[in-house]
């Protein structure tokens, strides 16, 4: 499977504030506000997500990965005009590759790498990598090595929510900033009888 999936949106979409309308109703006696997805947002929306989904085909992308690993979402910016302000475009773009790119956008980091201005062809080009850390481990070797060491740790075996959580990037206590475990109690191994 691949490890980066690259898109490009031939447009510029709707920003955060053309995103959600908002409207009073009544709700018995009172009033109260709804919002709902604008008109121009539905149809940026449709647009954009049949072209992803046919790239996610076409490059392989397997969604699953994106399931227990966050995931940057890395944007170049082509504006039409110089008054846009990027960071209000990636609100649509993020929810509109939600289930489709990704599981959950919860799981993503958003970076912009660079603006430019293209009057005649506004773009946005998109790369959709992995992170290098694991939890709070820098990288999949220090997961890898920390996890080896837990393994006889009497701990590991009633399913550790230490070694869990930091699997999900929770800090604890318990773990030094050398990813040493201060709870870790090496399993005494049984003498047979009669030796």
């Amino acid at each position: 499977m691949k490890k980066e999936l690259k898109l490009t949106v031939n447009s510029i979409p709707p920003s955060v504030n053309h995103y959600m309308g908002y409207r009073g109703v009544r709700k018995g006696k009172g009033c109260m506000v709804m919002a709902y997805t604008t008109a121009e947002a539905k149809k940026f929306k449709k647009e954009f997500s049949t072209y992803a989904k046919e790239q996610v085909k076409l490059q392989n992308w397997d969604i699953e990965n994106t399931r227990d690993i966050h995931h940057y979402v890395d944007c170049i910016f082509y504006f039409d005009r110089t008054d846009k302000d990027e960071q209000n475009y990636m609100k649509v773009l993020c929810d509109t590759l939600n289930g489709i790119a990704y599981i959950d956008d919860k799981k993503v980091l958003t970076r912009t790498h660079e603006v430019y201005y293209d009057a005649a062809k506004p773009r946005i080009e998109i790369t959709i990598k992995p992170v290098k850390y694991r939890g709070i481990f820098d990288n999949e070797e220090l997961l890898q090595e920390f996890e080896s060491k837990c393994k006889s740790c009497n701990r590991y075996a009633r399913n550790c929510s230490i070694l869990n959580k930091a699997k999900e990037g929770r800090i604890q206590e318990e773990i030094s900033d050398t990813y040493e475990c201060s709870k870790y109690k090496e399993v005494k191994t049984k003498k047979k009888k009669g030796k």
